[in-house]
C-alpha cells in the first residue's frame, strides 16, 4: 500500500432541502432570493476521508446514515453541498443494481454502454467483451432486453463491466447481497485480487465481510463520522452499538433454546477417530493460483447422506460424505485429492484430503483410469446461507507435488439452520442449556463456595 491518497475528501457535506408543503416549491422558484421557503436536512456533514493507494476501506452504517451518498460524491454523480473531494485515477463504481444501463437496450448494448461510460474505447470494449459476458455467465440473456433481467443478473453484469475495465479504484456498495452462491465466491475471489493492486471503497451491512477485506472502516451516523480506525475494531464498536439500541427498543429478551434437536448418539456407537502414526501434513494454498497443469481432470464431486442420497440442503449435525471422481490423462503415482468448504465471503471453514490415510502410498492410477475419493464426516452446524464445495487433485507427497486441476464451486450446498447462531462461523451443537433458579436456602451456600474460591486465587 503506497501513502500515496488517491481520494481526498474534506469537510464534504450534502444537504437537501425539505418543503412542508407543496406549493413551498414554487414559492422557492419565483422568490427564493429574498427568501427561504425550505428547511435543509444534513445527509452527510463534515466528512474528511483520505485513501491511500491500494488501501482498502469499508464504510458502515445503518440505513440512512449517508454511505450512498459519500460514495456517489466521490464518484461524482452526486455534487456536495459543502467541502470538496479529490479522486486521482479511474473509477468504478458500482452503486445500484442497473445504475446506468438501460432497461430496453440488450445485455450486449448495456456493456458498450456502460463500459463507455467508464472510459474503455470502441476497440477496448470489443476486445474485453467475451472476458465480461464470461464473466457475467448470463448466457442467452445477453442478447435479451435488460427489463427481462433478474436482479441476481442485474449484479452479474455490472460487476462483469467493472471487473474488466482496469480500474484504480473500484467502489462497491451492496451489490454483493444479491447473486446466488457461485456468483457471490466469484466476486469475492475478484475483489482479493483487486486489493493487490487497486484501491477499494467497500460499503456492506455485513460486518464479517468489512473485516475481512478491509484495512479500515469508517462509521457513519446520521450523515457524521462516529471513527475511522481498524475494521475490526470499528466493526465491533458498530454491532455493539447496534445491540444496545435493539435491547433499548425491544419489549423484552427471550433466553433462547435449540429447535429440532437431533437425539444424542450413543458413545458405543462413535467410530474412532483416524489419527496418523506419523506426524506429517500434506498442507497447499486453497488461495493461491493452484490451477493445475491438467495431468487429470475431475468428472464428478458430489455430497452424499448416511442413506446414500444426494444432498443439495443440509442442517448440520448429519453424517456426510464427499466423493471426487476424477479421470487420469497420465498415469498417477501417488494420486491425492482434496477439498474446502468456503462460506459466502470466500473464507475456508474446514478442508481435508486422502493423503493422511495413504501417506504417499496411494494406489496408482493408469492414463484414462477413474479414480474414486472418499471423505467422510459429521457436517458442522453453519449458519443458514450457501457454501460452495472446491475440488483438487494432486500426484506426489507432502514435500513434494504438483497441482493436477482444481474445480471452483464444484457443488453448491444450501444450509437451513436449526440452530440459533449467536456469534461465529460455526455452531458445535450444544447439548442441553437451562436457566433454574435456585432455592432460597441454599444461595447462600453458592454465595460462599464462590467468595471462598476467589480468595483461594
Amino acid at each position: 500500500m503506497s501513502s500515496e491518497p488517491v481520494i481526498e475528501a474534506r469537510a464534504l457535506g450534502k444537504a437537501y432541502p425539505i418543503y412542508r408543503k407543496p406549493e413551498d416549491r414554487l414559492k422557492q422558484l419565483l422568490w427564493g432570493r429574498w427568501h427561504r421557503y425550505y428547511e435543509e436536512f444534513w445527509a452527510l456533514r463534515d466528512v474528511n476521508l483520505s485513501v491511500g493507494r491500494g488501501e482498502t476501506v469499508g464504510i458502515i452504517g445503518r440505513n440512512g446514515s449517508g454511505k450512498s451518498t459519500l460514495l456517489q460524491m466521490i464518484c461524482g454523480t452526486l455534487r456536495p453541498s459543502a467541502g470538496n473531494v479529490n479522486v486521482r485515477g479511474r473509477i468504478a463504481a458500482m452503486l445500484e443494481l442497473g445504475s446506468g444501463f438501460n432497461p430496453q437496450f440488450t445485455g450486449r448494448e448495456n456493456v458498450r454502454l456502460g463500459a463507455s461510460v467508464l472510459g474503455l474505447t470502441a476497440s477496448e470494449i470489443e476486445a474485453r467483451f467475451e472476458s465480461i459476458a464470461a464473466f457475467a455467465d448470463i448466457g442467452a440473456f445477453m442478447d435479451q432486453p435488460m427489463k427481462n433481467y433478474s436482479s441476481g443478473m442485474h449484479a452479474r453484469l455490472a460487476f462483469a463491466v467493472c471487473a474488466n475495465v482496469d480500474a484504480d479504484i473500484l467502489v462497491v456498495d451492496e451489490i454483493l447481497s444479491v447473486g446466488d452462491a457461485a456468483f457471490q465466491q466469484k466476486c469475492m475471489r475478484y475483489l482479493n485480487r483487486f486489493r493487490l493492486h487497486g484501491t477499494l471503497l467497500f460499503v456492506s451491512h455485513d460486518s464479517g465481510a468489512v473485516v475481512k477485506l478491509c484495512d479500515r472502516a469508517m462509521w457513519l451516523d446520521r450523515g457524521e463520522v462516529r471513527g475511522l480506525d481498524e475494521a475490526k475494531d470499528m466493526c465491533r464498536l458498530y454491532l455493539a452499538a447496534q445491540a444496545e439500541e435493539s435491547a433499548d427498543d425491544s419489549a423484552g429478551f427471550r433466553l433462547g433454546g435449540r429447535a429440532n434437536r437431533a437425539p444424542r448418539p450413543d458413545a458405543s456407537s462413535e467410530q474412532p477417530l483416524l489419527v496418523p502414526r506419523e506426524v506429517e501434513q500434506f498442507s497447499f494454498d486453497a488461495d493461491g493460483d493452484l490451477e493445475g497443469e491438467g495431468g487429470a481432470e475431475i468428472e464428478a464431486v458430489e455430497i452424499r447422506a448416511a442413506n446414500g442420497e444426494c444432498l443439495r440442503v443440509a442442517a448440520g449435525g448429519e453424517e456426510v460424505e464427499v466423493r471426487i471422481v476424477g479421470r487420469a490423462h497420465r498415469p498417477l503415482a501417488r494420486p491425492i485429492a482434496a477439498f474446502v468448504l468456503r462460506d459466502r465471503l470466500g473464507q475456508v471453514l474446514f478442508s481435508d484430503d486422502t493423503y493422511a490415510t495413504y501417506r504417499g502410498a496411494s494406489p496408482r492410477v493408469a492414463e484414462s483410469q477413474c479414480f474414486i475419493a472418499k471423505i467422510a464426516f459429521r457436517l458442522p452446524y453453519l449458519s443458514t446461507g450457501g457454501y460452495a464445495i472446491e475440488a483438487f487433485l494432486f500426484d506426489g507427497t507432502a514435500d513434494k507435488f504438483v497441482a493436477l486441476c482444481r474445480s471452483r464451486e464444484a457443488l453448491i450446498l444450501r444450509v437451513q439452520s436449526r440452530h440459533i447462531f449467536q456469534q461465529g462461523l460455526l455452531n458445535i451443537g450444544m447439548r442441553g442449556i437451562s436457566l433454574d433458579t435456585l432455592a432460597q436456602e441454599i444461595r447462600p451456600a453458592v454465595r460462599r463456595a464462590g467468595m471462598d474460591a476467589a480468595e483461594a486465587v
